[in-house]
């Protein structure tokens, strides 16, 4: 494992609103092969774990079995999500149009992912979220 410092932006729009989110944690980084592995504590206290894999990547968040958020990315393609809150289940579905994972000139690593998301046929929003990892 290697610690890391990762920069996230978030980006949402939801029907002609967009909201900026910028945030900052300490993580930790394991590459095994061709998988990536990335945790962090988000707002100081909730678990984020990603799991990257070429043209993949899945993001569990969340606390314990009764809220969390497990969301599946593959470019091109229709991902279930699931959101639990209170145990209370929503089935989504996320459509990736963008999936990047890159290393930059200056040492650090870039990932980029956007998509939409929908509950049902009714979209949600569109998302784009950029970590850096240094």
């Amino acid at each position: 494992m290697t610690a890391i410092t990762i920069d996230l932006t978030s980006r949402i729009t939801q029907d002609d609103e967009t909201e900026t989110f910028s945030r900052h944690a300490q993580g930790q980084l394991t590459e095994e092969g061709d998988v990536t592995r990335i945790s962090y504590a988000e707002e100081g206290d909730i678990p984020v774990k990603m799991l990257l894999k070429e043209n993949e990547l899945l993001i569990r968040r969340g606390v314990d079995s009764n809220n969390y958020s497990l969301m599946k990315f593959i470019p091109g393609e229709k991902g279930n999500c699931r959101y639990v809150v209170e145990g209370r289940r929503m089935d989504m579905t996320s459509v990736t149009n963008l999936l990047e994972y890159q290393s930059q000139d200056d040492g650090s690593r870039k990932l980029r992912v956007e998509y939409d998301l929908f509950n049902g046929l009714y979209l949600i929003g569109n998302y784009a979220v950029t970590l850096i990892f240094t």
